[in-house]
């Protein structure tokens, strides 16, 4: 008898967990920047009451890829394929649904969700993984926002339940939003809704269980829009799409797996403290992950990244060399092991497949070029396989290098006419992957040194390159650009002396086409000077000869526009022409009655200080005032905080002084700004972001400085340039 109660209970269990329902769906949300798909399991736990039951969530699947221009990927399908997928907060939101089941109740379709017990879990999590005190707080939100969406968006229980209502009503409207019933029974409810207003339109249809609400399969769009600075509207979509389905089947991932991405990416400090790798920490790192993902490319990756911050570089360069090439493709850090040099043959047609288009150009124009410049045989070597041992996009990179080489090698004209009109007939690809200007240009400079420029062929060069500047689709327009800039140059020197206003005509274009502001300043322009000699801007050179043919009023008109476009760098060459060329005394009221009224105005803006106090741009007035922009994640802005501080207890003991000095922290919290301060014993003055003020600034890196008039105008300097001397000069005007 004692066996056969067993056997029934047994049995009871079996059949009570058998009738315990399980559900499968694919979720796919689309939305402007990023793309998700989840293989989730619904099953019931527990049967609460006659309507209310205990259900539980577990994400076993998910494919994600972000489309902003950020080349992040991630599937639990292959974990080898996936590219910096850690490089947002997202991912420890991503990891943690696939780590931790979800337990909730559901009463007829409305969920309800232990929104404490959550969080606690949560937090408690993110703890676990050491995740940075300045990025916890968002995580969590976002982490519980992410999931009880995920959640709620399998039960239709947007409507109310239809029992009040009658077989014949077919449209219903709810807070804002009208259902159409295209279809209704006992087993299952169809329709479709919508809701419209100024900002955004919804439509969406769904069929479901009426019985548990249960979506059987949806779609849910909202498409809205906003204005942004300068009355532009931007539109943004988001998409949701559910289906029910079979289970998703993938090799298991075992949970060490999260441990190792979390633990080693730059959101946690489980291998270091403030922002700094523990070298003992990450060699436990390293010994207990090692044996098990040597040949997984995210832990590669991150002990790569961890080896590259450390100050000895050999280590890093070590480990990256014994490092297979397919296990960091597309990251800088096969960039970097092409950049060694003396890759062997064999590896070196390894990597460059793996490189991407960018990778690709910055290599070939960046590295490999000025190898090439000086004939090297190892490198004229690898120019040879790029161009002839691949596919179409590796031939359109290095041909135009390729030819520039032979040029290089040829002392007959006839040679180089012939390897100048091949360029020159090149598909624009070349032009815009192969970077042909440079070659057209340095193939044009050979033969001017032999006696055979030509301004017709020049202006050939020029009209191959305007289309691409002239194309904003373009992404390296502004090194295009300066091609331009000094292609009109050379013109200009080409042309006859016989000939002063087609010269003044070409050097007037050269000057038109030089960067007006630090977004023109391309970064890739800097190799094309290196190698053409030329220079970064022409307007000196043209109003210089303005000057020199007695239009001084009009050199003094550019130099002023000048200065309004490059306030920065355009000061010293409107002072120095104004005091050669009229009253020095007067330049001080010059520029301050027709000068700094036509500069825009500083924005203003209420910030907090660290202790917490309001502070307003008002309370600049009346000062020259240097506004840096900086974060202690930044690691140029720390190198220059010694400097910094020094300065502003310059000007703090200076009582005479003019000028005053604010910071302010951007990406940053109080807590820890005010830690790095109290650290360092640094007593600049600093105010805490609201988000918006380096928007409203213009902020495009950091750390960014700008001068504010006593007025409140506001002049922007570039990275690098001497700010503090041009403060200095005026304040003395």
């Amino acid at each position: 008898m004692k066996y056969l109660l067993i056997l029934i209970g047994l049995c009871t269990q079996v059949c009570i967990a058998q009738k315990m329902a399980t559900f499968h769906f694919v979720i796919n949300k689309n939305e402007t920047s990023s793309k998700k798909t989840y293989y989730v399991t619904l099953q019931q736990l527990k049967k609460l009451s006659k309507d209310k039951n205990l259900m539980e969530l577990r994400v076993d699947g998910l494919d994600m890829e972000d489309k902003g221009g950020v080349d992040r990927t991630f599937s639990t399908g292959d974990l080898g394929q996936g590219k910096n997928f850690m490089s947002s907060t997202s991912a420890i939101t991503d990891i943690y649904a696939l780590k931790k089941p979800l337990q909730f109740t559901v009463n007829r379709g409305m969920v309800n969700i232990d929104s404490l017990k959550w969080k606690d879990e949560i937090k408690q999590q993110l703890k676990d993984w050491a995740i940075k005190e300045d990025v916890i707080a968002s995580i969590s939100a976002n982490t519980f926002s992410e999931l009880s969406n995920l959640v709620h968006s399998l039960y239709f229980s947007k409507l109310p339940v239809l029992d009040g209502t009658t077989a014949n009503d077919v449209n219903i409207t709810e807070d804002g939003v009208t259902y159409h019933i295209l279809k209704r029974n006992k087993s299952m409810v169809s329709l479709n809704y919508t809701k419209a207003d100024s900002t955004s339109i919804l439509e969406g249809n769904a069929s479901f269980d009426p019985k548990t609400n249960l979506v059987d399969i949806g779609n849910r769009n909202v498409t809205y829009s906003f204005l942004v600075e300068g009355g532009q509207r931007i539109k943004n979509y988001n998409n949701l799409s559910i289906r029910r389905s079979g289970k998703y089947y993938s090799k298991a991932i075992e949970d060490d797996y999260y441990e190792m991405i979390v633990n080693g990416s730059y959101w946690s400090s489980a291998l270091g403290q403030q922002d700094k790798t523990d070298s003992l920490k990450l060699f436990q790192y390293i010994e207990l992950y090692e044996p098990k993902y040597a040949k997984n490319p995210e832990y590669v990756t991150t002990k790569l990244r961890h080896l590259q911050s450390f100050g000895d570089y050999k280590i890093y360069e070590k480990a990256l060399k014994s490092i297979s090439p397919n296990l960091i493709a597309h990251t800088s850090h096969l960039s970097n092991k092409l950049s060694f040099g003396n890759i062997p043959i064999d590896e070196f047609r390894q990597i460059i497949p793996l490189l991407d288009d960018g990778q690709l150009y910055s290599y070939l124009q960046q590295t490999l070029s000025q190898h090439v410049l000086r004939l090297d045989t190892l490198s004229l070597q690898y120019l040879q396989i790029v161009t002839n041992q691949f596919g179409e996009r590796e031939r359109i990179a290095a041909s135009p290098m390729y030819l520039w080489t032979t040029a290089m090698q040829t002392e007959h004209v006839d040679t180089l006419k012939r390897i100048q009109e091949e360029i020159l007939n090149m598909e624009r690809p070349y032009w815009e992957q192969g970077n042909a200007g440079r070659y057209a240009l340095l193939v044009q400079q050979l033969l001017s040194k032999k006696g055979a420029s030509d301004v017709q062929k020049i202006q050939y060069i020029i009209d191959k390159i305007r289309p691409l500047y002239e194309d904003e689709t373009d992404k390296k327009r502004f090194l295009q650009k300066a091609h331009l800039a000094y292609a009109h140059y050379l013109a200009y020197e080409s042309t006859p002396v016989d000939q002063e206003e087609q010269a003044l005509s070409y050097l007037e274009k050269a000057a038109y086409y030089s960067p007006k502001s630090g977004t023109e300043k391309a970064y890739g322009s800097f190799y094309d000077r290196v190698f053409l000699k030329s220079k970064e801007n022409y307007s000196e050179d043209y109003f210089k000869l303005l000057s020199k043919r007695g239009k001084n009023d009009v050199a003094l008109q550019s130099y002023i526009q000048e200065f309004l476009n490059n306030p920065g760098s355009g000061f010293h060459s409107l002072s120095t022409f104004y005091r050669e060329n009229y009253d020095s005394a007067n330049f001080g009221n010059f520029f301050k009655n027709d000068i700094i009224p036509q500069l825009p105005d500083a924005p203003s803006f209420l910030l907090k200080d660290i202790a917490d106090k309001d502070f307003s741009s008002k309370q600049l007035e009346g000062k020259w005032t240097v506004v840096d922009f900086w974060g202690t994640w930044c690691g140029p802005c720390v190198a220059e905080m010694p400097k910094l501080n020094q300065y502003y207890l310059g000007l703090k003991q200076d009582k005479m002084s003019n000028i005053a000095f604010m910071s302010i922290a951007c990406r940053d919290t109080k807590e820890k700004v005010h830690r790095f301060l109290s650290d360092h014993n640094y007593e600049i003055p600093v105010l805490i972001s609201d988000n918006q003020v380096e928007i409203t600034y213009k902020v495009r890196e950091y750390p960014s400085k700008y001068i504010v008039t006593p007025e409140g105008k506001l002049i922007s300097t570039d990275f690098g340039f001497d700010w503090q001397t041009l403060v200095a000069q005026l304040s003395k005007l």
